[in-house]
């Protein structure tokens, strides 16, 4: 039994699939390292701003690897919502019922991204743990 096991594993190419899985985490590499380092860092933390709004608007590409304007975009939702929104009320070249719809959709996502996003806090308790595994089909108990 033990060596059907082991012709299986040595039929596979691992030197092709390795690559590719290295390469399809590295995003979200990069983007834990980054947020843990804006959580540390102010400037980084102000920089997410900047990145956040900036990559929204389609005509700008910042060239930053995709897992550090993820973070980015993750950490600052909120804000650059906000710097959208008051981004639009400023110019006055704007229709006011463009700036409505602006603020509009600025509350509404918001609205959504509290509802799908619960706050989850550093300390977060036991109970709130057992409950994410359960969703997710794991066993807390099954795992201790």
């Amino acid at each position: 039994m033990a060596k059907a096991k082991d012709d299986f594993f040595d039929k596979i190419p691992w030197d092709v699939i390795t690559p590719e899985i290295v390469r399809a985490f590295t995003p979200f590499i990069q983007g834990v390292t980054w947020i843990a380092l804006s959580k540390i860092d102010k400037r980084i933390s102000a920089m997410n701003n900047l990145i956040a709004v900036a990559e929204i608007v389609p005509t700008i590409d910042l060239g930053l690897p995709k897992g550090i304007v993820l973070a980015a975009m993750y950490d600052k939702t909120d804000e650059a919502l906000d710097m959208i929104n008051q981004l639009a009320q400023a110019l006055g070249d704007l229709p006011g019922n463009l700036k409505q719809f602006i603020q509009d959709q600025v509350d509404m996502a918001k609205t959504e991204i509290e509802e799908v996003f619960e706050p989850v806090t550093e300390k977060a308790d036991k109970t709130w743990w057992e409950r994410r595994l359960r969703e997710f089909g794991f066993d807390p108990k099954g795992l201790a």
